[in-house]
């Protein structure tokens, strides 16, 4: 039997699973701010505010119309023995485990004696994640603003994701917007930000002309997934009955724990929503938010979004009007957008910056959106004179 190769690369395993290479929880610090030291009690404070997020989503359950397909499935739907193989053989030997334990050079090496799937009902464990909890800042102080839940899945889930994404894609590829530049193939943030920088300058070289950019931030966007909602989009899409029955049993009934070096939580089960960290993930968000158009041009990147407006001075400004349709869309797709993180950029090459100030502000919710002088955008800080000094 070959060694397993996850040893070697002990370091970078405690890393994913919450532990620094000196065996101490990167988590201690904020266990003892918010639980006085105790990780054990942390890991559960965790997962109860990761769960609560979506309590007030209606709980998914058999009676959505996709469960109603009862005849065989389709023979071009089946994943066979030769799929599975070829799906178990291109998994990465180092790539960590979920809550199986199940490591993935043992399915690579054993791909061979691996059965198929026929019958679209997925092994209860396929339904479980580790949630490692990602700190967005060094050190984390706060569980609600500065944990990011990355979800550890079973290999072999992942595996049966992947393919099914793939016959996803085969329908929906065609659907998704134009704008939307993130998880599709071929795509980057230096593709959108390119795009977007070179409209901006453009635009703004102009006499008497600037650029009004509001950047939207939809918070737990990923937690806030409604999931009859999501299949009712996938089916207007047109995506097969029989796929349909498969996505909806893999979104079923889902639990996870939180996972802090050896602490675990105690499962919960999330209303809605889809775990950050899958191959399905970005994709389930893509179709959710994919029917939110606004009136001007509207650029997406998985759940950033920004919208802008090319403006003469001596125009009345129509951008308010596109902000209104995407606080509808949110409300109707209860997604939470926060006006306090929203932004606002006005870009200008003017010497006279004052205009600015007469501008009026745009409102979500009856709250101002902030008017900045700079905005991070995909990771990239974007100046009001498109100078690069902020960025570094």
């Amino acid at each position: 039997m070959n060694r397993d190769p996850t040893i070697g690369g002990s370091k970078h395993m405690k890393t994913i699973m919450g532990l620094k290479t000196n065996g101490k929880s990167c988590m201690q610090g904020l266990a003892n701010k918010t639980t006085d030291g105790d990780c054990g009690l942390l890991t559960n404070t965790m997962n109860a505010f990761f769960v609560s997020v979506s309590d007030h989503l209606p709980r998914f359950n058999k009676n959505h119309k996709v469960f109603d397909v009862n005849e065989e499935m389709p023979d071009r739907y089946v994943i066979s023995v030769c799929t599975t193989f070829k799906a178990l053989e291109s998994v990465k030997a180092n790539k960590a485990t979920g809550p199986d334990n199940i490591p993935a050079w043992v399915l690579r090496n054993y791909a061979n004696v691996l059965i198929s799937l026929r019958e679209g009902v997925l092994p209860v464990e396929w339904k479980m994640a580790n949630v490692i909890p990602l700190p967005k800042t060094s050190p984390p102080v706060s569980i609600e603003k500065d944990i990011r839940p990355i979800s550890l899945t079973p290999i072999a889930a992942k595996v049966f994701e992947s393919i099914i994404m793939k016959w996803v894609d085969e329908t929906i590829e065609s659907e998704i917007d134009a704008k939307q530049f993130g998880g599709i193939s071929g795509t980057s943030t230096t593709d959108v930000l390119v795009e977007l920088v070179h409209m901006w300058y453009k635009a703004s070289d102009k006499l008497n002309s600037y650029v009004r950019v509001v950047i939207l931030d939809f918070s737990k966007a990923f937690d806030l997934i409604k999931h009859h909602l999501l299949l009712d989009k996938l089916q207007s899409y047109g995506l097969p009955a029989h796929i349909l029955k498969l996505m909806a049993t893999f979104l079923l009934d889902r639990t996870q724990r939180v996972k802090i070096g050896n602490e675990y939580s105690h499962s919960g089960h999330p209303n809605g929503g889809v775990p950050q960290g899958t191959f399905s993930g970005p994709k389930c968000f893509l179709v959710y938010i994919n029917d939110l158009r606004t009136t001007v041009p509207l650029y997406k990147y998985v759940d950033d979004s920004m919208f802008f407006e090319i403006c003469d001075r001596n125009d009345v400004s129509v951008i308010r009007e596109s902000v209104d349709i995407a606080a509808r869309w949110t409300e109707q797709n209860d997604m939470n957008n926060y006006s306090e993180k929203s932004k606002e950029i006005t870009i200008s090459f003017a010497q006279d910056g004052n205009f600015r100030s007469t501008i009026p502000n745009i409102k979500i919710d009856g709250k101002d959106i902030a008017q900045v002088c700079h905005a991070k955008l995909l990771g990239v800080t974007i100046s009001q004179d498109l100078t690069w000094n902020k960025h570094g």
